[in-house]
């Protein structure tokens, strides 16, 4: 028998060994490549796609050619007939709409002093004169249903650039000319100018409101014009009289 001190480290190594075996043996060998035995995820991924399995012969319904998202079916107005009657509502609101310029010549007359019909004078001629390149704001043909080509939006373009500087001459040169002038010629004019502008917005978005009204581009299509021209006529004269400080004294 050796000594105490050698005996004891073969003690420990011999524990140390036979508690690691099992443990070696107890780990599952590792995967051989080569190994011909399918796995389950193998065998559950040949079911799934090919074979006949139940995933391969379920069919989808052919449903046709499909819309585009957010694609939405185009609904044409349909359109009135030509000799469609004018309805009462449809007066109504043409007449209240031809009231509103002969408001504005009143309503012209009251601001300065001037007698009624002198604004009713200037009122025609700022419309007759802005009529010159107003024109080009109905230059649209009837057929065309609403729909704008690139000459209708050049010529309907330069109508609102031209027509109030027209407009605004035409009130204020016969004002000036006819009826003794304004108190400030220059502010006069600039406030013809701007009172034609706002009248050419405010009778072109008439315009459109009575041909949406009327259902029918054809029907009272010249008095919708001419009132669109008093909306720029009777504009001008409201500038005039209100920015030129009222009629001049008959003395001076």
């Amino acid at each position: 028998m050796g000594p105490p001190s050698t005996t004891l480290p073969r003690l420990v190594s011999l524990l140390v060994s036979l508690l690691v075996a099992p443990v070696a043996r107890a780990e599952p060998p590792p995967d051989d490549p080569a190994s011909d035995a399918p796995t389950r995820d193998s065998a559950r991924a040949e079911a799934g796609t090919g074979g006949g399995g139940f995933t391969t012969q379920k069919r989808e319904p052919d449903l046709g050619p499909q819309r585009p998202r957010g694609w939405r079916p185009v609904t044409q107005k349909p359109q009135t007939p030509l000799d469609a009657p004018v309805s009462p509502g449809a007066w109504a609101v043409y007449g209240s709409l031809t009231a509103l310029p002969l408001g504005g010549v009143y309503g012209a007359s009251r601001l300065g002093g001037e007698r009624l019909w002198v604004t009713a004078a200037e009122t025609v001629a700022g419309g007759v004169l802005g009529s010159l390149p107003g024109s080009l704001l109905f230059l649209q043909p009837p057929e065309a249903g609403g729909r704008w080509t690139e000459p209708d939006v050049a010529a309907f373009g330069a109508g609102l650039v031209l027509t109030p500087p027209m407009a605004a001459l035409g009130t204020w040169g016969l004002g000036e000319l006819a009826f003794g002038g304004s108190q400030e010629r220059g502010r006069a004019f600039l406030g013809a100018l701007g009172g034609a502008a706002a009248g050419t917005l405010l009778g072109v978005a008439m315009h459109g409101l009575m041909e949406e009204v009327v259902g029918n581009r054809e029907t009272l299509q010249g008095f919708r014009k001419y009132v669109t021209l008093g909306f720029i006529g009777s504009g001008a004269t409201l500038g005039y009289q209100w920015a030129g400080g009222g009629a001049r004294p008959r003395g001076r």
